[in-house]
């Protein structure tokens, strides 16, 4: 089989919640199922390791509450577990602690 290559790898919000569950299951923990938020100091590339289908609706890719519940193309997923790049894996939770996403963002 052929390397997966870090550009299919990063996770299309457009697609349905129960696919980018799949995806983010099916990369996890290498190479990983990524994704892009606003930080600090520009763009931060987080890696999405553990997921679960969620209600909720709205513009792929919208984080749809504090707790990192993102809106995908149909339905949305939870986030529970991710790694910031240079960083640890960790719960979701312990990320927004330090690094916040707030509701309204658009993850890329």
């Amino acid at each position: 089989a052929r390397k997966i290559t870090p550009a299919e790898a990063r996770i299309d919000w457009s697609r349905p919640a129960a696919e980018v569950d799949a995806h983010i299951r099916g990369l996890s923990p290498f190479p990983g199922a990524w994704f892009e938020a606003a930080g600090p100091q520009g763009p931060t590339r987080i890696k999405a390791l553990m997921s679960r289908l969620a209600d909720g609706a709205g513009a792929p890719g919208e984080v749809l509450d504090d707790g990192l519940r993102v809106a995908c193309g149909e339905g949305a997923v939870r986030l529970l577990r991710v790694q910031r790049e240079g960083k640890a894996a960790q719960s979701a939770e312990e990320m927004l602690r330090g690094f916040p996403v707030p509701a309204g963002t658009r993850l890329s």
